[in-house]
């Protein structure tokens, strides 16, 4: 019978996901899966506990891997397990997922070489999802509510090697997933809706919901769900079945070269006065061919001061400023757009007061 790989792509979340959705797979009634985890970026506490628990259960491959500094891309997570996975079928994951019992045993009986299946999911709600710390019984749950859209996916590795996996220009959240069967339809396989139920889904709050307006040591962009919509509305129109201009995936930076950008070429320093932001990002930038630069761009103490509130109400300024979050805004989409599969470090201060973007252009 053939064996399962089951991905997860993870980076900071709590501890008790991780078990609950590990100990659900403990108690099925079928063997014969592996599980590849993909720690993209945690900080070190939690690092630690996501190891640690790792350790308990004999099916999970924990592989660690050195990208706090850059963005969240779970596209790019996910395809580092599947190049990772030694099982003819993956099943990709979420860290919030609880497994029926004989979700393993049904994944390997509809395993099929010409198909890509999706699930129903049931969700928990946040007073429900509560239970996770006590509860392991899957029939201990009781889901507020069904959906039918949702990254859960079966499919073969060779079908996922065929189409380049994920396209990584997928940042934060949104979209990657249907991309992805989009381009799977268009690859020839025929796509199979499970009615029944086989997995429950923790609560969290929603990107949407989240602080995205808001300036945050963790970085977010504004409108990143609508932008992620656009592209796969492109794949979509154009029938792609690879990536556009996916020439590698599932690659990550070498240790070698991320410590290049411990020793910077050319250093800059910005307020933020939006036109410096422009010509950096429109002009400087590009033309640093083969530079390591260091981008430092800080809150000018005239912004927040009470002769430049008093210019903008009357109407009076000269130079344009715009906030730090706007700024943030701006560079994470041209980390997006231009240099997603560059060498970088993007990092926001604890006071919310400065952004320090650190970037190796090549040569060309």
């Amino acid at each position: 019978m053939d064996r399962i790989s089951i991905i997860y792509a993870y980076r900071d979340r709590e501890a008790a996901r991780i078990e609950a959705s590990f100990r659900s797979l403990d108690r099925q009634v079928r063997e014969g899966f592996e599980v590849i985890f993909i720690d993209y970026g945690s900080s070190e506490i939690n690092a630690k506990s996501a190891m640690r628990l790792a350790e308990k259960f004999h099916f999970v491959k924990y592989f660690y891997l050195d990208v706090s500094h850059q963005l969240w891309n779970k596209s790019r997570a996910l395809n580092y397990g599947i190049k990772r996975a030694t099982n003819p079928y993956i099943f990709i994951a979420d860290i919030d997922l609880i497994f029926h019992p004989h979700a393993i045993a049904f994944l390997k009986e509809v395993a099929d070489p010409e198909y890509f299946y999706r699930f129903k999911m049931g969700y928990l709600d946040q007073e429900e999802s509560k239970k996770i710390k006590r509860e392991t019984n899957f029939e201990g749950f009781n889901p507020g509510r069904f959906g039918n859209v949702n990254g859960m996916l079966l499919t073969s590795r060779e079908s996922l090697f065929h189409v380049k996996g994920y396209d990584e220009f997928y940042h934060f959240y949104g979209s990657e997933d249907v991309d992805l069967y989009s381009r799977l339809k268009n690859y020839g396989l025929r796509s199979q809706f499970v009615e029944d139920t086989y997995f429950y889904h923790i609560w969290h709050d929603s990107y949407e919901n989240s602080q995205t307006r808001k300036l945050d040591h963790y970085p977010r962009l504004k409108n990143v769900l609508r932008i992620n919509e656009q592209h796969y509305i492109y794949h979509k129109r154009e029938k792609a079945v690879v990536p556009a201009k996916q020439t590698c995936w599932g690659e990550i930076i070498p240790m070698s070269r991320k410590r290049l950008l411990e020793s910077p070429t050319k250093k800059i320093r910005l307020t933020n006065i939006l036109a410096e932001i422009e010509h950096l990002l429109l002009f400087e930038l590009p033309n640093s061919h083969g530079e390591i630069v260091e981008v430092e761009v800080v809150q000018s103490p005239y912004f927040g001061s009470f002769k430049y509130k008093l210019k903008k109400l009357l109407n009076r300024q000269t130079q344009v400023y715009s906030s730090l979050k706007e700024i943030n805004d701006l560079i994470l989409m041209h980390i997006i757009f231009k240099y997603h599969n560059y060498n970088y470090s993007y990092k926001i201060s604890k006071d919310l007061r400065s952004i320090a973007f650190k970037i190796e252009m090549k040569e060309y």
